[in-house]
């Protein structure tokens, strides 16, 4: 569960066609836009399989409302989460809801990591070691966690894009590692459809 959330919702941070430089340039960057959809590939690498697990789908962020992820390759996965709670939704299931007060440690990841999407560097400083670079237009953000629970699975997690995020890398401690591709990101339309606002009525 842990997991899940957060990949989902590092998958999702919004970049600008401005130039980023540097920790400064980039916050800006990532508190621009309300709304931000796209498609992604996630590559699950596991020690005792040769190949890794492979998932496609697509997402929807908004910062009024949540996330939308929504996997469609393999099998269908609906996931929602707002502020204070989480649905998930597998093929021919019931949808199952958390909140908050059931699963804090759940909550204590997605509220860290929503700290990226709102460009509040300073957040992030206090949860991680950071290393940014930027090489010819394309820049790379290296989060190594400092504390528990996150140091307890994380060795690194890594971002690298250049207009908007291209790839997440999360490598954890007992080796296996996680990365997801974006493709076909846009912020058009600017407000929720009514499908996805629908989505959200929970």
């Amino acid at each position: 569960m842990k997991k899940w959330l957060l990949i989902a919702l590092l998958a999702v941070s919004p970049f600008s066609s401005a130039k980023v430089t540097d920790l400064e340039s980039l916050q800006v960057q990532l508190a621009q836009h309300e709304i931000v959809r796209g498609d992604f590939t996630q590559l699950r690498h596991i020690e005792m399989f040769e190949q890794p697990l492979s998932s496609q789908g697509n997402f929807t962020l908004s910062k009024q409302q949540g996330l939308l992820w929504q996997q469609t390759v393999p099998f269908p996965v609906n996931l929602v989460l707002t502020e204070d709670k989480l649905r998930q939704t597998f093929a021919g299931q019931k949808p199952q809801t958390i909140t908050a007060k059931d699963n804090p440690m759940a909550f204590y990841f997605s509220h860290v990591f929503l700290a990226v999407f709102h460009g509040d560097t300073q957040a992030l400083q206090e949860q991680f070691d950071i290393e940014f670079k930027v090489i010819s237009g394309d820049w790379t953000i290296a989060l190594t966690p400092k504390q528990a629970p996150l140091n307890a699975v994380f060795e690194t997690i890594t971002l690298v894009g250049s207009q908007n995020i291209e790839q997440l890398t999360l490598k954890e401690i007992r080796g296996d590692k996680t990365e997801i591709l974006f493709s076909n990101q846009t912020h058009q339309p600017e407000s929720l459809t009514d499908a996805e606002q629908a989505q959200f009525s929970f």
